[in-house]
């Protein structure tokens, strides 16, 4: 599975020895005066599972200039003269600006953003960095990514071309203050080019849309190993999910299957197994038991158990129900199918065996205690022994002495 990279440019909430991490993105355009609303995705540091949440940023007082020229679109609030400032601190990190258009070691930039980060404190001392972007940019025709880092200020203070600290060649540093709009186009184009290094990244930020028909795009390519990296991936809409399982079984993909089926959804995950069910396909089947709830897992049980399937029943009664575990035994015993019967027994709980043992017993069948005496309680086969021995049934007492000696 393709590694789920994190992303290192964050809101940071500390308070009482809690711990939030929140990418901020404060660039995206066409919002309200003076605010910016965005939807981003915040990862939980204890379990992992990245969330979708609205927040609120105050942006610069000043008026945002935005431009769009060949494919080229800039965002930021400072003026004409503070722009020149930046560029020519920019050159000292071989970013260069030609006629409007930057470039990164004369290779044409195509994501650029210039950041740093706003502290503040809450009343229990809890520090909160803001994450700002100063000037973003986008080329769709440029090949490299570029990201300027500077040192933080404090709430309430005025920004003031702070020092530069780092900089990163690295679409995951920068995709978070690009505007939605880029993204979307970003991921498209990256899908196009198979480019899929950048797709994991943009899917965090891409809207529901765009991550729906990139998702279409790359299963119609056969990036099968691509969905199962991305499964993990929130934005993707469950329905979306379901449907790309059902089109990796057509296909064959069962390897892929098996590592989304922990992202399905319950009613997807049970037609996904009555699909496998109906195309014989035990060991998938058994492979992805472990996502099924219990009812349909002991639906299949008992069907497994009537069809005479009992090595898919052998696969899967680690997660059938005790109960209905139980009854498949008693079946067994009825129809005198013992081999299954063994298959099986590790399964069947103490007080449930002791019953099929005694039921054996009634039937004459010593030899099959004799293959099931090791989950049966010792009491019971010190009964059964009793039994024997008053009975002189000796030839059914050799069954079992190895296990009461």
């Amino acid at each position: 599975m393709i590694k789920i990279k994190l992303f290192k440019i964050f809101c940071i909430i500390l308070a009482a020895g809690s711990i939030c991490i929140i990418p901020v993105n404060v660039m995206e355009a066409s919002r309200a005066h003076g605010v910016v609303k965005n939807t981003s995705t915040a990862q939980d540091i204890n379990t992992g599972i990245n969330q979708r949440m609205k927040k609120k940023v105050t942006r610069n007082n000043n008026v945002s200039v935005k431009k769009k020229e060949n494919g080229i679109i800039v965002d930021t609030s400072l003026s004409a003269g503070d722009q020149k400032k930046l560029f020519k601190q920019y050159k000292e990190y071989e970013i260069k600006n030609k006629d409007g258009v930057l470039y990164y070691n004369n290779k044409l930039v195509r994501c650029f953003a210039d950041i740093y980060g706003v502290e503040s404190y809450n009343a229990n001392g809890g520090k909160t960095i803001n994450s700002k972007s100063i000037y973003s940019y986008f080329n769709e025709n440029g090949d490299v990514d570029v990201c300027i880092k500077r040192e933080n200020i404090k709430n309430g203070e005025k920004w003031s071309f702070g020092k530069i600290t780092n900089w990163t060649l690295s679409l995951e540093d920068i995709a978070f203050a690009m505007p939605e709009k880029v993204i979307n186009k970003l991921l498209a184009e990256s899908v196009k080019k198979g480019n899929y290094n950048d797709i994991e990244v943009l899917f965090i930020y891409a809207d529901k849309e765009s991550i729906n028909s990139a998702v279409k795009q790359i299963m119609a390519n056969g990036g099968y190993k691509i969905i199962e990296g991305l499964a993990w991936n929130m934005n993707i809409e469950p329905s979306v999910l379901g449907r790309v399982a059902i089109e990796l079984i057509e296909k064959s993909q069962y390897d892929v299957l098996t590592n989304i089926a922990a992202f399905l959804e319950r009613k997807d995950l049970e037609e996904v197994a009555k699909i496998l069910y109906s195309k014989k396909e035990y060991n998938v089947f058994s492979g992805i038991s472990w996502a099924f709830d219990k009812s349909t897992i002991d639906k299949y049980a008992k069907q497994f158990a009537d069809k005479g399937e009992f090595e898919a029943l052998y696969n899967i009664a680690w997660n059938v129900s005790s109960s209905t575990i139980g009854e498949i035994a008693k079946q067994f015993v009825e129809n005198k199918q013992y081999e299954a019967l063994q298959k099986i027994i590790c399964f069947v709980d103490k007080e449930e065996t002791d019953k099929i043992a005694r039921k054996l017993y009634e039937q004459g069948d010593f030899e099959e205690i004799g293959n099931i005496a090791w989950n049966i309680s010792r009491e019971v086969l010190e009964e059964l022994a009793k039994l024997m021995t008053d009975k002189e049934e000796y030839n059914g007492l050799m069954y079992i002495i190895p296990f009461i000696a």
